[in-house]
């Protein structure tokens, strides 16, 4: 399979309670990184067996960082 790995900058609006047509217009800027993975269909389980891959990885990155998940 073919694996690929990018990084993007995203800006999300905050959510808007639609009370005020007026005042700020606020949006949040964050980093994310996203893992996308192409793989052939022979058997029909390749897709799942590359996305337990991807997870494996995360949960890897994510311990020796210490950081939660879920």
């Amino acid at each position: 399979p073919a694996r690929v790995v990018c990084s993007s900058t995203c800006y999300r609006a905050e959510t808007d309670t639609g009370r005020e047509p007026w005042g700020l217009y606020r949006v949040h800027q964050f980093t994310k990184v996203e893992m996308f993975g192409v793989t052939a269909a022979e058997s029909g389980t390749e897709s799942e067996a590359l996305l337990d891959e991807f997870v494996a990885l995360q949960k890897e990155m994510f311990s020796e960082l210490g950081l939660h998940y879920r």
